[in-house]
């Protein structure tokens, strides 16, 4: 588990009205290639905030929480028991093996907060998350569109490799081993969006029309 999350989850999660790309069940065939040119609203992978807005109107701020750990010590997650039958060499005294499973779960504190661009429309202001569906609330504030560029740009968020056209140039960045792959810090050489709410200034890199063919770039 890491501070960022994967823009193919996001997109699942904000694509709500595209029916044929949830599925309740799938087995462990992936489907991305045939689902990622479905969709219609596309999402930069997403970087943690220090802070979280609990009320955008009354500006009340949520400091972020470290990652909670679960541990699920002597608990066998199948049957969600400590005893997982047999005899052990204590058969003798009427006794039955304890084999534990030892280890944790993590998960993210509640209102932690994270930061993600979205190109094609608004997303929907609840959304649930990932295989375990968690609940979340997306806060959406439109941008204006300075100019599209072409020159040698630093990202305002994490880049997918896979995302990007065939003809863009990587100069530097930090690379994330997941699926899929991030690059952060990244500075790029390609197409980008210059994009201002008020005096900040954002660059996003604009996604390969080939593989996100529904999505208006």
């Amino acid at each position: 588990m890491n501070d960022y999350i994967g823009n193919y989850a996001l997109m699942y999660a904000i694509n709500t009205q595209i029916n044929g790309v949830h599925r309740n069940a799938s087995g462990t065939k992936p489907f991305y290639t045939d689902d990622l040119k479905h969709f219609t609203l596309y999402a930069t992978p997403a970087k943690p905030l220090p802070t979280s807005v609990i009320s955008p109107s009354s500006g009340n701020k949520w400091n972020r929480w470290e990652r909670v750990s679960h541990t699920f010590n002597s608990v066998n997650t199948l049957t969600q028991t400590t005893e997982q039958g047999g005899k052990a060499n204590l058969s003798r005294v009427g006794a039955k093996a304890n084999l534990p499973q030892v280890g944790a779960k993590e998960k993210f504190a509640p209102l932690n907060a994270f930061e993600f661009f979205v190109i094609g429309g608004s997303p929907p202001c609840v959304i649930r998350l990932g295989k375990k569906h968690a609940s979340c609330r997306v806060f959406a504030y439109p941008l204006t569109l300075e100019k599209v560029s072409s020159g040698v740009f630093e990202a305002s968020h994490p880049v997918n490799p896979m995302d990007a056209p065939g003809n863009f140039k990587l100069v530097y960045g930090d690379y994330k081993l997941q699926f899929p792959p991030l690059i952060l810090n990244a500075r790029l050489e390609g197409e980008h969006y210059v994009l201002k709410d008020g005096e900040k200034t954002y660059r996003v890199l604009k996604p390969s029309s080939k593989v996100y063919e529904n999505v208006e770039l």
